[in-house]
């Protein structure tokens, strides 16, 4: 049976013949800081864990063409931009988030055999465990820990780290209480959320989710606007072109026309938003998050993205969006308005509209 060594989901035992040696030794080795005591010695202040090297030599058997073959399935393997996952064959439960390091060798100086190495880099210094353990009522008293539920309402849960290193649990918890309130205390802080006094018969508000894109993924919940509805931010935005659902997201489909007293050709489509469980449209206190992918892959080139929100009688409430009127550079603009009696811009960050991430 062949020995595995997968990285980045590459099995590299089926591009080379077999392993000869693998270095990973004890650790990754610690730097440890002191200060000089007027007395004696020094003071031990703090260490750390340094990063780690792992080694991989192996061998490649003559074959007509393998030699080059091995070069460049090795060269593609090992070709990432960010550490990914390094698993060894006789340790398959611990990954190692390693990037190769140096140059990776291969002599084939032998007619019959090429031999080789791969040294990796794990910036971490250690190694993360594949699987996920999880302590709950059904295993408590067992080898992860305990949970232990006291007779005034409060939960103690001990949990057992087998690990070498500091590990941070996932909490997930239901509450059965109406006041919605939650503390978590430990060692080190505690953190709560929600209120401890509620009188009965007052309803708290609660958080609802009234729309995701995941289950609406065609955006098919947003429909085309009625002929001669107004953009409600600046009317000087036609509204009668046509947006649709291309591959990833709405795309201007057909521009439109403008008139008289119009400058921009586009579309709009508009979803509303359903009733929360108490079957109110409306919320005092909401928020909403969208991506807009905005690429000039011209210099000059303009436009306009717009996500606005309105009242029942289609005015403006609040929105933002990115404009681009350069029509020589690249720079573009992300703006925020507000509506109401007292409309106005309230925020314009530039940015470059290129290929990169503008925040």
């Amino acid at each position: 049976m062949a020995f595995s060594v997968k990285f980045n989901d590459v099995d590299l035992s089926t591009i080379v013949d077999g392993f000869t040696a693998i270095t990973r030794n004890i650790g990754a080795g610690w730097t440890n800081t002191v200060q000089p005591n007027p007395i004696i010695g020094a003071d031990f202040t703090q260490n750390s864990i340094n990063s780690k090297s792992i080694t991989v030599n192996f061998i490649a058997n003559v074959k007509l063409d393998r030699f080059t073959s091995v070069r460049k399935a090795l060269a593609s393997a090992l070709n990432v931009k960010q550490p990914s996952a390094l698993i060894f064959d006789d340790d398959p439960n611990q990954v190692w988030w390693a990037v190769p390091d140096g140059t990776p060798t291969l002599d084939e100086s032998s007619f019959y055999q090429a031999v080789g190495s791969i040294t990796f880099l794990v910036p971490s210094g250690v190694s993360e465990s594949v699987e996920t353990n999880i302590l709950n009522a059904s295993n408590s008293g067992g080898s992860l820990g305990t949970i232990t539920n006291n007779s005034d309402g409060h939960v103690d849960v001990e949990i057992n780290n087998t690990g070498n290193l500091e590990a941070f649990p996932t909490i997930e918890i239901t509450n059965v209480h109406e006041n919605g309130y939650i503390a978590i205390a430990g060692q080190n802080g505690a953190i709560e959320i929600g209120k401890r006094q509620e009188a009965d018969g007052a309803t708290s508000p609660m958080s609802e989710n009234l729309y995701f894109s995941t289950s609406d993924t065609n955006f098919s919940y947003f429909k085309d606007v009625a002929p001669g509805t107004p953009n409600p931010q600046n009317n000087w935005l036609a509204t009668n072109g046509k947006l649709e659902f291309q591959k990833d997201g709405l795309r201007l489909k057909e521009k439109g026309t403008v008139g008289s007293r119009q400058g921009v050709a586009g579309g709009m489509k508009v979803m509303t938003l359903p009733a929360d469980s108490n079957g109110h449209v409306g919320a005092v206190n909401f928020y909403s998050y969208f991506n807009l992918f905005a690429w000039a892959t011209a210099f000059g080139q303009t436009g306009v993205l717009q996500i606005l929100f309105t009242d029942n009688n289609d005015k403006l409430v609040a929105g933002y969006g990115i404009i681009k009127g350069d029509m020589v550079g690249n720079k573009a603009m992300m703006k925020a308005w507000v509506g109401g009696n007292n409309p106005r811009e309230v925020a314009s960050r530039d940015f470059i509209a290129n290929n990169g991430e503008g925040n």
